[in-house]
């Protein structure tokens, strides 16, 4: 996991996998940014599809 603090505004977290992730997403889902929700919504959502 790699945490890229790059202002006083916000910070990238990413990883290889989704899974150590999620926590993160359910907790701060609310800090993401509407121009990346999208995104990062079709990534979580496309995983828990493939799970089931």
């Amino acid at each position: 996991m790699i945490y890229h603090l790059y202002d006083d505004r916000g910070c990238d977290v990413i990883c290889a996998a989704l899974d150590p992730l999620r926590p993160l997403y359910e907790e701060f889902n609310d800090w993401i940014l509407e121009y990346d929700r999208e995104k990062i919504e079709g990534l979580f959502r496309h995983s828990c599809d493939v799970m089931t």
